[in-house]
């Protein structure tokens, strides 16, 4: 069972507001900008995330270079140094999370950019860029580290996750073709940006697995906590709920949080948000981060479960929500 976090700690809500678009929310795309820093997604985000603020939430996670389409610049297909937009757009989010008292969770890398499609998505100049070690450690050194430096130790941050839901690109969890990745060899990577981000950023460094069953899979890397997603749709052969899972899970030695967890799930009518929360704050859990409050893009993956209702997070932390909160 699960007990590296008492019940009677203090747990952290937060939400997922992944992108105002995706992939090009930090930095330059094909010599566009459409970055964080505009002051017309400024005014957006500033009025954003203070209705996030309300509801009683204190952390968004935020997808920061996505599938890698942007924020940097590469020579002969190899990342050499940041484009002129990605510090600033850094800058103004945490600059908009210090005015409106959150805290953002950085997701370093979408598990898309770790995929190989092959021709079955558009493509952009940085697609294969994760795809071999001499990429991979190119992107650590010039493009990583330089941004842990600009951005150390600064307050708004509360972690920087390494990558989200990296099993979706690793053969041994998801045999598709789009999954090349061995476990060996980004595990061996993961364990480098973690380090790097606590000598170089000194901040929290974890990393977001798909599913609560494969945190195993990351256990002996330097992370600061565990972090895992749950969506009761996909644990359906399992036959056990959110709360059985929590309780079989092994002893950790580190704080867990779930880094999403579902505003609704059709395919799990027996399922509630508020439920979830309270069986997680219940378990021990450190926090966990509801995906999502924007609204998804009608193709997306995710458009069936929707957005979460503000209203229901007001809810669910008005009993312990410290008077002033809500002014």
């Amino acid at each position: 069972m699960y007990v590296a976090h008492s019940a009677s700690s203090s747990f952290t809500l937060g939400v997922n507001y992944p992108w105002l678009n995706y992939g090009e929310d930090f930095g330059s795309v094909d010599r566009a900008h459409r970055g964080c820093s505009l002051p017309s997604n400024r005014e957006i985000l500033l009025s954003e995330f203070a209705r996030i603020r309300e509801t009683g939430a204190t952390v968004v996670r935020w997808f920061l270079f996505g599938d890698g389409r942007g924020g940097f610049v590469c020579e002969n297909g190899i990342p050499r140094r940041t484009d002129q937009f990605l510090f600033k757009d850094v800058s103004a989010a945490l600059e908009i999370a210090r005015h409106t008292q959150l805290q953002i969770c950085f997701s370093l890398v979408d598990y898309l950019w770790l995929q190989d499609h092959a021709g079955r998505r558009p493509t952009h100049p940085h697609e294969h860029i994760l795809h071999f070690a001499a990429g991979r450690e190119a992107f650590l050194e010039h493009i990583l580290i330089a941004l842990f430096r600009e951005f150390r130790a600064d307050p708004a941050i509360f972690a920087w996750e390494i990558a989200n839901e990296p099993e979706w690109a690793i053969r041994e969890f998801h045999p598709v073709a789009e999954a090349k990745l061995h476990i060996a060899e980004f595990r061996a990577y993961a364990a480098e940006v973690a380090q790097a981000i606590h000598e170089f950023a000194d901040a929290p460094a974890t990393i977001g697995s798909a599913r609560l069953l494969w945190l195993k899979a990351w256990a002996e890397l330097p992370l600061d906590f565990h972090n895992a997603h749950y969506y009761p749709s996909c644990e359906k052969e399992t036959h056990q709920d959110l709360a059985k899972q929590l309780a079989s899970l092994p002893p950790l030695d580190k704080p867990l949080c779930l880094g999403e967890l579902p505003a609704q799930d059709p395919a799990a009518p027996e399922y509630s948000l508020a439920n979830a929360l309270t069986i997680c704050r219940n378990s021990g859990l450190a926090g966990a981060t509801v995906w999502r409050w924007t609204q998804p893009e009608g193709n997306g993956t995710d458009a069936s479960i929707g957005c979460v209702d503000p209203d229901l997070l007001r809810a669910w932390t008005a009993p312990t929500l410290k008077p002033g909160l809500h002014a």
